[in-house]
């Protein structure tokens, strides 16, 4: 029987100090769109649009159902209508199971220099290749996303949050490995602050254990809203299916595909960026 983690929580790690006294990031706005919950297509694909008015700045997806799922895609798009799109594609096994993806965009007011800067890693077939993007100088990063790029559903998405202007995207060969070639885009959307203190990245790592699944949330120093949500784990086999913002908190799920024996002890790392 498949065992759960609840709170597993053992280090939480606040990055940046506020100094200020006005709020640069009023409270974002979170939408969400969920794709159909069938066994058909192989590839699914969501879009959480902003509100009128609104950018977005942030965001999150979220497997349901689905064994073999993994994500693959959490992009945040400028456009005349914003977005934040996520997909998930089934791995070489497959599933019968109904299943669907779920999108999350966090928007707020247009904010000062706010852009998507993007990176795409060489192609390569090694079982860990990541990827960071930066943003321009004086910008602070707010949210993050990535991009697998012919994984063919046997490389999962993760993603990090590095104070205070660097995001980063990884993905994750499966238990059995992936001999075609793949890369990795990462995405960072930054933002002028009123100071470079006026966000913070807080980052979350569950126990290091053979847990089959681990959920657990990330919080947002009190008076502080939440611009983005990402998750990291670098073990194969780990697959991350949830990052859900709220407008405070983050959660966190992530699952070990297979049989877990005493050799996969493995983590998650979750992080929740924040802004006042």
């Amino acid at each position: 029987m498949m065992a759960f983690v609840v709170g597993v929580a053992m280090t939480a790690q606040f990055v940046g100090a506020s100094n200020a006294s006005a709020s640069t990031v009023p409270r974002p706005v979170i939408t969400s769109a969920l794709t159909k919950f069938d066994s058909n297509p192989v590839t699914k694909t969501a879009r959480a649009q902003c509100p009128a008015g609104t950018r977005v700045i942030g965001g999150g997806g979220r497997v349901n159902g689905g064994q073999h799922v993994v994500i693959t895609r959490q992009q945040p798009v400028h456009s005349t209508v914003d977005t934040f799109v996520v997909s998930a594609l089934e791995d070489q096994v497959g599933t019968p199971q109904f299943w669907a993806v779920q999108a999350y965009a966090i928007c707020s007011v247009p904010l000062p220099g706010l852009e998507i800067v993007s990176a795409t890693g060489a192609a390569g077939s090694s079982g860990f290749q990541g990827q960071n993007a930066d943003c321009s100088p004086g910008k602070n990063v707010l949210g993050v996303g990535g991009r697998i790029n012919h994984g063919a559903g046997q490389v999962s998405l993760n993603t990090q949050a590095l104070f205070p202007q660097r995001a980063s995207a990884g993905g994750v060969e499966d238990h059995d490995g992936f001999s075609g070639l793949w890369s990795v885009t990462t995405y960072a959307v930054c933002a002028n602050l009123n100071s470079v203190f006026d966000s913070r990245v807080v980052s979350v790592q569950t126990a290091t254990d053979t847990t089959a699944r681990k959920i657990f949330t990330i919080d947002c120093p009190a008076g502080m809203n939440l611009t983005g949500g990402a998750a990291f784990t670098g073990s194969p086999g780990a697959v991350v299916e949830v990052v859900s913002p709220d407008t405070t908190r983050v959660q966190v799920i992530a699952r070990f595909d297979g049989t877990v024996t005493p050799a996969d002890t493995w983590n998650v790392v979750g992080y929740a960026i924040c802004a006042l």
